[in-house]
C-alpha cells in the first residue's frame, strides 16, 4: 500500500474559497481543523480594515502559532512544577525515613 493510498480527501471552504485538502487524518478532523482557520480568519477580517486576503491568511497563522507556542510553554511550565513537586516529595519521603 503507498502513502497516497492512507490519504483522506476532504473538501473544505476557508474564507470563501474552496479547497480539497489530502491528509492522513480523518475527514471529520480535516473539517474541524479548516473550521477553526476558517474563522479564525473572519474574525480577523471582522477586527482589521483590509481586504487582503493573504494579509488575513498571515495574521491567522501568527495568532495561530502564537496560541501554540503559548500552550506549549504552558505545557512545559508545568511539567517543571510537577518535577519540581516530585523531587521534594522524594526529599521529604527520604527525610522520614530516616
Amino acid at each position: 500500500m503507498s502513502h497516497s493510498d492512507d490519504l483522506h480527501k476532504t473538501k473544505v471552504t476557508i474564507f470563501g474559497s474552496e479547497y480539497v485538502l489530502s491528509s492522513e487524518e480523518s475527514e471529520e478532523y480535516t473539517s474541524k481543523i479548516s473550521n477553526f482557520v476558517n474563522q479564525k480568519m473572519h474574525q480577523i477580517a471582522e477586527t482589521e480594515n483590509t481586504g487582503d486576503t493573504t494579509r488575513i491568511a498571515l495574521m491567522a497563522a501568527f495568532d495561530i502559532a502564537a496560541q501554540i507556542v503559548h500552550q506549549r510553554t504552558r505545557r512545559r511550565d508545568d511539567h517543571i512544577r510537577v518535577d519540581e513537586a516530585l523531587r521534594r516529595l522524594e526529599q521529604h519521603i527520604d527525610d522520614a525515613k530516616k
